[in-house]
């Protein structure tokens, strides 16, 4: 008659320390609204602090230069056998220095933009990213939640099973042995949190990448504006191009998301609870140099005090708690900063591709083409009056991937990396901060507060 009462208790106690641990770690415990509220936060607010680097770097990955240009000008000049005048060569320089590209590097080229386009020029496309970044990270944050629930349920029950398979002597040991490996597969934390990364980020991706496309599309905007507004873009986009118009590039998209979320999220996941480990670790030998150092005076009873010891050291120790709130944050930031970094280094050519193939075929492309790289744009067509044609794309990933390297060599592929890692370490460090930070505040908000022992 006592087993179920002790067996309830040893079940609330797990799930109390499981609860705990969680939020020693950093990761809020948190209802599925207020997942997404969380998320949405912090996608509105990283979206804001990293909008001038996203608008630098899609400008240079729009960038098309031959690799083999100036060669092609001096091979054309020894060709035609001809002694080069002082005028030829004056000509021949102002050409080459007409094909060189607009945006020569990160730096050069935001002091550029707000010299033609002024300060709000770094925020072009902004309203259509905010709104991409607030349905992305609320979207990712509960697929990437559930997922992981769903991870930890299955490892559970996989567990369960192989061990009633083990002790059963008329199963198969094949069987016993494979539902072991589910388990210790789908125990893992960080591969947990890399499949469950890699799920949130495909949902998230399908579900808001018109948004995506969007902001593509008035990032690269400058004096010639094809599209005005949200709704007046997306109408020129379906009556000129159809519904798959806006999903231009979604073939990279997702293959690109799948290791970049799931790397992201892996390693944000062991980085915190190396973090954690150390702190644990510290703690403990803080704690056993100051037992054996010093002798502790008697604390008073909970009767004599009339409070708990957790009462007495919060109310004592104020700047101990802000001190660790304010570590906990710094933590977020690190680790959050270095799963960017890794995670964008890593699928940076797919960004390249997708995108590239956003503008293909686009009225946008000739206009970008011939601002950004005049060379892309034939000379017949201006002279006959015509739209000036431009080099199309293969439509398929390898295919684009080889055609990039091929004409502009393979370090074009990674055009735009600085600015890009300068806002991938800063938005996925925000990110996670303030999804930490708001997740720690709904909790505060909900918890019943103590009732005072006087009354």
């Amino acid at each position: 008659m006592t087993a179920t009462p002790m067996t309830t208790t040893t079940a609330a106690t797990k799930s109390s320390n499981s609860q705990r641990t969680s939020i020693a770690a950093g990761t809020p415990t948190l209802s599925k609204t207020e997942t997404v509220f969380c998320g949405a936060s912090a996608g509105v607010v990283s979206r804001f602090v990293i909008a001038p680097l996203d608008v630098v770097k899609i400008r240079l990955q729009m960038q098309t230069q031959r690799k083999d240009f100036p060669t092609i000008l001096r091979l054309k000049a020894e060709a035609s056998g001809a002694p080069v005048s002082e005028g030829a060569a004056n000509t021949a320089a102002r050409q080459l220095q007409q094909f060189q590209p607009k945006y020569k590097g990160m730096f050069s080229g935001m002091a550029m933009i707000v010299r033609e386009e002024g300060v709000r020029g770094l925020w072009k496309g902004n309203m259509a990213a905010e709104y991409l970044y607030l349905t992305y990270s609320g979207i990712q944050f509960l697929v990437y939640q559930q997922t992981k629930i769903l991870l930890a349920k299955t490892a559970e029950i996989s567990a369960h099973k192989a061990t009633m398979a083990r002790t059963s002597s008329a199963t198969v040991t094949a069987t016993s042995g494979s539902l072991h490996a589910l388990s210790v597969i789908t125990s893992s934390s960080a591969l947990q949190s890399f499949i469950a990364g890699a799920n949130a980020g495909i949902v998230a991706t399908a579900c808001t990448y018109p948004f995506d496309l969007l902001r593509t599309r008035f990032a690269i905007q400058r004096d010639v504006k094809v599209y005005t507004g949200i709704v007046q873009a997306s109408r020129h986009i379906f009556n000129s191009e159809g519904m798959r118009g806006f999903y231009k590039g979604m073939s990279p998209a997702l293959i690109q998301v799948i290791p970049y979320m799931g790397i992201m999220f892996g390693t944000y996941d062991t980085l915190k609870r190396v973090a954690s480990w150390l702190k644990d670790k510290a703690n403990v030998e803080s704690s056993y140099s100051k037992r054996t150092i010093t002798a502790p005076s008697k604390p008073p009873t909970t009767a004599e005090s009339g409070v708990s010891s957790s009462e007495i050291s919060s109310e004592k120790l104020p700047a101990k708690r802000t001190a660790g709130q304010f570590l906990l944050g710094l933590e977020d930031l690190v680790c959050g900063a270095l799963s960017g970094t890794i995670s964008k280094t890593g699928v940076y050519p797919l960004d390249m591709v997708r995108k590239r193939l956003q503008i293909q075929g686009s009225e946008q492309q000739r206009i970008t083409a011939s601002v950004y790289s005049p060379q892309s744009v034939t000379k017949t067509a201006a002279t006959s009056g015509s739209k000036a044609a431009v080099e199309e794309l293969p439509t398929t990933v390898r295919g684009c991937l080889v055609h990039i390297a091929r004409k502009e060599g393979y370090l074009a592929l990674y055009k735009g990396l600085l600015p890009g890692l300068l806002k991938a370490a800063p938005s996925s460090a925000v990110t996670f901060l303030v999804f930490s930070q708001a997740g720690a505040f709904v909790e505060k908000m909900r918890r019943p507060k103590p009732v005072s022992s006087n009354s």
